[in-house]
């Protein structure tokens, strides 16, 4: 969600949670690396997992987070303008993110019709699963309450 104009090119973490924001979201949750702070709606990795529920909770998490970066770096790698090596987008938050949507629309429509990515020189080989921990932003309270709910309704011995 981009809804500040003025701001742009910041890292994951730096970027400031507004208490509308917090309050958007509603039931929904968001997963992050642990360059993002602990949030109600934000989930981020445990740093140490101390057991199997918090392990596999990792796990998932960071899978997804692979996943989610292999999807993002096939869409940039069609869509050059959005790639850092393509030039970056000198436009506002607000209109790059506008751009990106399009990307990603487009991307989806080529998909669906098997049109094949004309810049596609990658190798086709397994990248490696890592996890992103450089410590995670766990404020405790209701952030870590949130998670601490989460990880044994799902990933305890019951919901695995």
């Amino acid at each position: 969600m981009v809804e500040d104009e003025e701001r742009g090119g910041e890292r994951d973490g730096e970027v400031e949670v507004e208490e509308e924001s917090r309050r958007h979201f509603g039931d929904y949750l968001l997963l992050g690396d642990s360059g993002y702070p602990l949030e109600p709606f934000l989930m981020t990795p445990v740093t140490n997992p101390t057991n199997e529920a918090e392990e596999l909770y990792y796990r998932a998490l960071v899978r997804t987070r692979v996943i989610v970066e292999l999807t993002l770096g096939v869409v940039k790698n069609r869509f050059r303008c959005i790639h850092r090596f393509g030039g970056e987008l000198q436009y506002t938050p607000l209109r790059s993110a506008k751009i990106v949507s399009a990307c990603l629309l487009l991307h989806n429509r080529c998909v669906s019709r098997s049109i094949p990515d004309p810049n596609n020189h990658l190798p086709e080989e397994d990248m490696p699963i890592e996890a992103h921990v450089v410590g995670a932003g766990d404020r405790g309270g209701t952030d870590r309450q949130t998670r601490d709910e989460i990880i044994p309704e799902f990933y305890g011995r019951k919901g695995v």
